[in-house]
């Protein structure tokens, strides 16, 4: 799919779609449709930023949102078993440099 170095902002948008559908399948109003917007960007940045990110974004769910445990779990479960294997290693390395994210 991803033949040449640098991405588009078309392809950006393309992968954040393929990230994100998981999560919008379950959505059934536009109120939902605007929180899980949210939710998708910001595991879409945990995703790109790594792991201690993911971590501290779960956590803030959970403080913020005042999510319930069975709630984050199945969230959890989304993200680690649908969302994040959407996105190939070499997607994810195009992703990070198209974002300019760094390693400390």
């Amino acid at each position: 799919m991803l033949k040449h170095k640098k991405l588009t902002d078309q392809e950006v948008q393309k992968l954040f779609a393929k990230f994100a559908a998981p999560v919008f399948r379950v959505v059934k109003t536009p109120s939902q449709q605007k929180g899980v917007q949210r939710l998708a960007q910001t595991l879409w940045q945990a995703f790109l930023t790594g792991p201690e990110i993911e971590i501290s974004a779960f956590e803030n769910l959970e403080k913020f949102f005042s999510l319930k445990t069975e709630d984050l779990a199945i969230i959890k479960e989304r993200y680690y078993l649908e969302m994040k294997p959407s996105i190939t290693s070499e997607e994810l390395s195009l992703l990070k440099a198209h974002y300019k994210v760094r390693k400390k």
